[in-house]
């Protein structure tokens, strides 16, 4: 550790006031209920002027405001008083599943020596929502979370509107996601962590790291965080007797058989913060260890990413600059990623034996994880995936006006969107949506689609004033190509926006139609080529009177064009 830091924390310890207001339940095996969260951050910002508590006008699904409380050592709390060439900014995320609650306790721990020894972080501004999923919070049971050792108590997963928050960053259905977006489009962090608890499986470790995946990270931050800042994140939080591992996503049921890495797409907080270049991170407590333990060693994490941020303060401003300056000029993008199972590395790992034990309830066997067996074995590490879908950005994107809700959307994340003031035809890019498939479920209040195939061409569209035109020369230029492809991993036609287009409106009656159909063969001899042919090949097309007729019908000028159009024009320059 540097000797000056040394010396300043001695010095900082003798001067600081006796602090003794907050009872740290924790210790206890209990968490702060949603109230006495926000009650220990206005003693916090009553004792030091270095901290504020603010009650923004963003209202969640459960009627409730969301809170921000900063510190920052030149008592300055607006995001447009900070100066952003000497500060770095870190915003702490907590409770998105408020039955995994040690950030919320952590991060009281944490901005209690933030007042006490705030001449430790002067270059860093820290952001924090104590509690972001405040209906879930006040859904306070013993029984929310099964066969947790603690807290006594503790939230529920999901918010009023019964959404897991962590999928809605990019949809944004609650209002919780509206209030959030704003807040992190406002403070445009330079680092960002999310607060969680994970089970899953067995291990030593107490807690476990997501890294923002590297390969759908900006070149220019994949370079700094995977060659210095998360090697330097693991070896020193070992030096804190806090060893970590990467979150055990196994590949295979047990971890034993390897894990990898976790493609958080941008529905996920650290996803969606990725793509304003914030470097991102979730820590996972592991949910078997003690509650106290779970949220001391949470609060060491997010006390060294402090440490970090005020050493490394102008290699934090200075990446950021360049990934910002290399996504607005950046032409090609890729939208999907799939994990490369033919490359791992090995990766120590302490665990423990894997057994087969009869389960006392049904009789039938199961994994058993021998906490009496301790076992370090070094396990295939998979974090290499491969890109693909590449898409080169337009100039323009060009929404028609019924779309309000996706203007909405990006008008919410930074993204400047113009009204068309008249009548207009363009000639651009659209595409046409030949395949997908749709779930069967509702996953997230949404019936989400994948297995996307488009097909582009050029087409004149007739466009109206107040319709909406997005430039991509924007410094969030990756959001807006991201949630606008319609084949990107998170989009908006993903996620349901543009359904309407699916459904075909014009149809026929083979009696009216039959005739028509009798004379479109006979004046198009391509048609009646190709029609010949499929019945020859298919002998079920060839039994099937509708399917003929169909078919024809898809080939003719009844046919609407709009049918599988997807609306949004990519328009060049």
């Amino acid at each position: 550790m540097n000797k000056s830091f040394i010396v300043c924390f001695l010095c900082c310890l003798l001067m600081a006031p006796a602090f003794s207001q907050i009872n740290f339940k924790h210790q206890s095996n209990r968490s702060f209920t949603y109230q006495e969260a926000i009650d220990n951050f206005k003693i916090l910002a009553d004792e030091y002027a270095e901290i504020e508590l603010v009650e923004t006008n963003y209202l969640t699904d459960v009627g409730r405001p969301l809170h921000v409380v900063v510190y920052n050592n030149d008592k300055k709390f607006k995001p447009g008083e900070i100066d952003r060439n000497k500060k770095t900014v870190l915003f702490i995320n907590n409770a998105i599943h408020p039955g995994e609650s040690c950030g919320v306790d952590a991060s009281v721990k944490l901005f209690s020596d933030l007042g006490k020894f705030h001449k430790l972080y002067p270059n860093v501004v820290v952001v924090c929502i104590p509690v972001y999923n405040i209906g879930g919070m006040l859904n306070r049971s013993k029984y929310n979370r099964s066969a947790q050792p603690g807290p006594v108590e503790c939230g529920f997963r999901g918010n009023y509107q019964n959404l897991d928050l962590n999928r809605d960053f990019i949809k944004t259905d609650a209002l919780n996601t509206e209030g959030f977006v704003q807040l992190f489009q406002q403070w445009n962090p330079n680092l960002f962590m999310d607060t969680h608890t994970t089970n899953g499986s067995d291990h030593q470790y107490t807690i476990t790291l997501i890294t923002s995946q590297k390969d759908k990270m900006n070149p220019e931050l994949k370079n700094y965080v995977y060659g210095k800042m998360e090697p330097m994140l693991y070896s020193e939080m070992k030096k804190k007797n806090v060893e970590m591992i990467p979150y055990v996503y196994s590949i295979n049921k047990t971890p034993d058989k390897g894990i990898k890495d976790f493609l958080e797409t941008p529905r996920y907080s650290s996803g969606y913060a990725n793509l304003f270049n914030c470097i991102s991170f979730i820590s996972e407590a592991h949910k078997y260890k003690s509650f106290n333990g779970r949220v001391e060693q949470t609060y060491e994490l997010l006390k060294y990413l402090c440490e970090y941020a005020t050493r490394n303060t102008n290699d934090l401003i200075e990446v950021k600059r360049r990934a910002d300056e290399y996504s607005k000029n950046q032409k090609d993008f890729y939208l999907t990623w799939s994990l490369d199972t033919s490359k791992s590395q090995k990766l120590p790992f302490k665990g423990y034996a894997l057994e087969s034990k009869k389960s006392d309830v049904t009789g039938q066997a199961m994994i058993h994880y021998n906490r009496d067996k301790k076992v370090d074995m070094e396990i295939p590490y998979f974090r290499e995936y491969v890109a693909a879908d590449r898409v080169d950005a337009p100039d323009y994107y060009v929404i028609p006006q019924c779309y309000r809700s996706v203007a909405k959307r990006l008008e919410l994340n930074g993204v400047e969107v113009k009204v068309i003031d008249r009548d207009t035809i363009l000639n651009g890019e659209m595409y046409r949506i030949d395949n997908f498939h749709s779930i069967k479920s509702p996953y997230e209040k949404h019936f989400m689609h994948d297995h996307i195939h488009v097909t582009p061409s050029k087409q004149s569209i007739q466009f109206y004033k107040g319709d909406y035109l997005v430039s991509t020369n924007q410094k969030n230029k990756r959001f807006i190509v991201e949630v606008l492809e319609p084949h990107a991993s998170d989009s908006y036609f993903r996620w349901n926006f543009f359904d309407n287009i699916l459904q075909q409106k014009e149809w026929f009656s083979d009696f009216g139609f039959d005739p028509v159909a009798k004379d479109l063969l006979v004046n198009d001899e391509n048609l009646k080529k190709s029609f010949e042919e499929k019945r020859n090949s298919d002998t079920t097309f060839a039994k099937n009177h509708f399917q003929q007729l169909y078919w024809i019908f898809l080939r003719s000028p009844y046919y609407e064009k709009t049918h599988r159009r997807y609306p949004v024009m990519r328009y060049f320059e």
